[in-house]
């Protein structure tokens, strides 16, 4: 307790953290996590079933210093109280120059903007602890300024090698429970026997985590970091530019931009979703967004500075 009233206060510098060393900077701000320095090894091996094309290959990510993750993606009712004090509004995306009002939608058919579809109805009902979707990589940075204005902290969203790196927790396997996946609905909402009700034509996993889309966050086991939904609920925005290539790329947890020929109009969501099936939801799948893009199976969570 003395250390994670330290934690709160900026006093402790962050090294020699555990994991489960936690901090919250105001009573509407997510809960941190610690997460420890190290390596581990990311990206997919080339003939890893339900490979994708991009996917980065083997290699040692290694963290230098620890940092903060959110315990959970931001729910709707955190983000419904930074837009209340904000008047935060999205920018809608161009599309041969006119915006896409609204949030993108699948219907079981094909996907398409509904204009009346918002980050307040994505097109199916939410509880506020569910977490908040149909926000674009732009919303979510601007969440995590204010998060910084408002308590001093460093907050911002996650790279994709630190997002992959607090994902596995020390895990290598395709998944951060491991490399069975039937186990699936134990650690995530995925696309399932539950999902395949309503959506019975996609990739599914064979388990039942009872929940057709987002679920409240923090209902399925966390992974050794004490971090919950980093596979599964809501695909969650990175910081990373869009590269085709992956050669090069920093693997020390710093954000790839626009070195290397990034397109920092795209951006890297990963995690999967409640929509995803086995190939999607794995710790290595990486996926290309606009960054002015909203989808009602996208969202985020922040990382943060470990000192004030």
């Amino acid at each position: 307790m003395l250390r994670v009233l330290l934690l709160l206060a900026g006093i402790v510098s962050g090294q020699g953290v555990t994991a489960q060393d936690t901090f919250r900077d105001c009573a509407e701000c997510p809960e941190m996590v610690a997460v420890p320095a190290g390596s581990v090894t990311i990206g997919s091996y080339p003939d890893t079933m339900g490979r994708r094309q991009g996917e980065r290959d083997r290699q040692q990510a290694r963290i230098a210093e620890p940092f903060a993750m959110a315990r959970t993606e931001v729910t709707l009712g955190q983000y419904r109280s930074f837009v209340a004090a904000t008047g935060h509004e999205t920018v809608a995306p161009l599309r041969d120059g006119r915006p896409l009002l609204g949030c993108n939608y699948f219907d079981g058919a094909g996907y398409g903007f509904v204009t009346r579809h918002t980050w307040q109805d994505p097109g199916y009902a939410q509880r506020e602890e569910d977490p908040v979707v149909c926000v674009s990589w732009r919303d979510a940075d601007r969440y995590a300024r204010w998060l910084s204005a408002k308590t001093g902290r460093a907050y911002r969203i996650p790279s994709s090698v630190e997002f992959e790196y607090a994902l596995r927790a020390g895990a290598a396997t395709p998944w951060f429970w491991g490399s069975d996946p039937d186990q699936a609905c134990e650690y995530a909402n995925v696309a399932d026997q539950a999902f395949a009700r309503v959506y019975p034509e996609r990739p599914r996993f064979a388990c039942n985590d009872r929940y057709v889309h987002t679920a409240p966050v923090a209902r399925f086991k966390p992974n050794d970091f004490g971090l919950y939904d980093m596979i599964g609920n809501a695909w969650e925005w990175t910081n990373d530019c869009w590269h085709d290539d992956l050669s090069g790329a920093p693997l020390d947890g710093s954000p790839w931009l626009e070195a290397g020929g990034g397109d920092c109009d795209a951006r890297v969501p990963k995690g999967g979703g409640w929509i995803s099936g086995a190939g999607w939801a794995r710790a290595a799948v990486r996926s290309r967004d606009g960054a002015d893009y909203r989808s009602f199976m996208l969202g985020f969570r922040v990382a943060a500075d470990m000192k004030r």
